[in-house]
């Protein structure tokens, strides 16, 4: 796959086994019957964050003018107080307390933290991804499916790309797959008759093996970093698949067997050098410690979803985070740190190519 080279903490194509092939159940988004019956769903417009702060309590601003100074309140500045700190250096954001601007005198502010207040021409607030991926207890998915990543158009035949003539396809539409075919060394999917498109602008929903060193019955989540695709198996059986985004070429995410082993619901995430490949992450969402510092947790940060970004980590929207980290273990109550234990371990993830 391509990938987007933004500072983030923390595809191609894949022959994939087939899913399910019964037939498609109602997904939110889905397309209506006379619309491209290869669209199985497209991302899903109608979901407000606003209306789900269960999930995301947080608004959240990128830092685009820096160094911005952070006073301890609105008029500090005004009143030749010093600022509390300052943020400059790098991929910088910081969360909202209220997402209210505030005025005091002829400035409006952003409130930032307990004591911490930022002019608000300094950030520029930005929609968080409502992307989710297929829960497999309410969808069953015809055959080899998979993810448009990149705004693309049909072909008419493979190897050669429409611009103009075929159908329009959004990031992020979930479309069903029948035929690979190879032309001069790159991967055409077939979705119709008359109807193919690039390899690479799709990530494929496989069906991976369970790997020796997970007992049967247990639950596992598979990473396959040439799709960008997450699955979590029950056993043996898909109980949910996502896109994810992994590390840059230069920060690679880690390969193997390994087991959740701290989780926690929000903390800050930082690291880099000032200048060259820093970043500061304000209340990133929903962490979950699979090998040393490197964990899948939530991107409030960007919606490329599919394509690798990060510093290592493995990033997932934030609806897939919270699902994730509800369904995985070890099992968390609260706010605080939870490391895995005897009596309440981690589950394994498996990361490979």
């Amino acid at each position: 796959m391509f990938f987007i080279a933004l500072y983030c903490f923390c595809s191609g194509i894949s022959m994939a086994g087939q899913l399910q092939p019964e037939g498609v159940a109602s997904v939110p988004g889905s397309m209506s019957s006379n619309s491209t019956s290869y669209v199985i769903s497209k991302p899903d417009k109608a979901f407000h964050w606003y209306e789900h702060r269960d999930i995301l309590p947080k608004d959240y601003a990128d830092v685009v003018h820096q160094p911005a100074l952070v006073f301890p309140a609105p008029l500090a500045s005004l009143e030749g107080r010093a600022p509390v700190r300052k943020l400059d250096g790098g991929f910088l954001w910081v969360s909202l307390e209220t997402p209210d601007l505030i005025s005091a005198g002829d400035y409006r502010w952003y409130y930032v933290n307990p004591g911490e207040y930022v002019l608000a021409d300094n950030l520029e607030r930005r929609p968080v991804s409502t992307f989710k991926g297929v829960d497999f207890g309410h969808t069953i998915l015809p055959g080899t499916c998979g993810w448009i990543v990149l705004d693309t158009v049909t072909s008419h035949v493979p190897g050669k790309q429409e611009f103009i003539n075929g159908d329009d396809l959004e990031k992020h539409d979930l479309v069903r797959i029948l035929e690979t075919r190879m032309v001069n060394g790159k991967k055409w999917l077939k979705l119709a008759e008359g109807k193919w498109v690039d390899g690479t602008r799709v990530a494929l929903i496989t069906r991976p093996v369970r790997p020796e060193g997970i007992p049967p019955g247990a639950k596992w989540i598979d990473i396959n970093l040439y799709e960008q695709v997450l699955e979590a198996i029950d056993g043996d059986v898909m109980v949910y698949a996502t896109l994810v985004s992994s590390g840059l070429p230069d920060f690679d995410t880690p390969t193997g067997l390994f087991r959740i082993w701290g989780k926690v619901r929000m903390a800050k995430m930082g690291g880099g050098v000032k200048g060259k490949d820093y970043y500061f992450l304000e209340d990133v969402p929903y962490h979950m410690y699979f090998f040393q510092g490197y964990a899948i947790h939530g991107a409030y940060w960007h919606d490329n979803f599919g394509l690798k970004q990060s510093h290592g980590c493995v990033n997932v929207a934030p609806r897939d985070a919270w699902w994730l980290f509800n369904w995985t273990t070890p099992k968390v109550t609260g706010s605080k740190w939870v490391k895995s234990r005897r009596s309440n371990p981690g589950t394994y993830v498996y990361v490979h190519y």
